[in-house]
Order: C-alpha cells, then structure tokens, then sequence
C-alpha cells in the first residue's frame, strides 16, 4: 500500500542574537568564545550558516541553554506569512480558492495534522497564491507499506 504525506518544508532558526543581546555579548566576543569569526556569529544569527556540532555545543554551554532551546526548525511557511497583511492574506485565500481560516491554520499545525487537513491538492493552490513553489513550502513523501 502506498501512503503519501505531506509536511512543511523548514529552516532552521536560532535565538542566538536574543541570547547574547540579553547578556549584552557583542558578536565579536562571542565568536572569540566560540572559536570562530564575527561574520560566523553574524551569519548563525541571521539564519543563512547552519553550525557544526561543535560550534552548537560551545554555544550551548555559553549560554548555559541546551541546544534544541538554541536552534530549531521552524516551517518556511511562517516567513511567507509572517508579515502579511489580514487584507493580504484575504487575497491570497481568494486567489486559492480556499476559505482564509484554512490558510491562516497553516501558522499552527504540525506535520502530522498537515496531511490530516490539507489535501496536495490545495497545498499547491496555497504555494501558487503565495507566489512560490510548491516543493518550496512543502515536502511530498511517499512511503510503501506492505
């Protein structure tokens, strides 16, 4: 039997920045803490650098935070939507063809309940209104259980 499944396409985020402004740790001593440079810092920060074990491990024990509580994923869903508009959002339900409740769900399920309440179907339309991809947004796994 074949099962398709369908979940968030994510990033991984980290609160480093939060972290060390709450300690106010400027970039350039954290990374000689670390071991690494500014711009690696600035970069983790920023979202566009995933770290090594090693330098997730150093950061874990600075802050004294574990690392999961440091880095983790977040559906990519959430920077389409994140600074929209109620209005926009509206627009993008019509241009879906989907009711504005369905797609503001979007911010608070898992993946489990992704498959559960969407169809591929309608995730497409969602990716297509937002201007992007659907491969973009969202992962298609399919599975064979025998």
């Amino acid at each position: 039997m074949v099962g398709i499944f369908l979940k968030f396409n994510k990033k991984l985020v980290s609160r480093i920045r939060e972290l060390r402004e709450k300690q106010n740790l400027p970039q350039q001593k954290l990374a000689k803490l670390v071991g690494v440079s500014r711009q690696t810092i600035y970069y983790l920060e920023k979202g566009t650098y995933n770290p090594s074990l090693t330098i997730s491990f150093k950061i874990s024990e600075i802050f004294n935070e574990p690392i999961e509580d440091i880095f983790y994923f977040e559906p990519v869903i959430k920077d389409f939507m994140g600074n929209k508009t109620l209005d926009e959002l509206d627009e993008i339900a019509e241009i879906a063809g989907i009711n504005i409740e369905k797609i503001m769900n979007l911010r608070k399920i898992n993946d489990d309940q992704l498959s559960k309440m969407y169809t591929e179907e309608e995730l497409i339309k969602i990716a297509n209104a937002f201007g992007v991809k659907f491969q973009d947004v969202f992962v298609k796994n399919i599975t064979n259980n025998i």
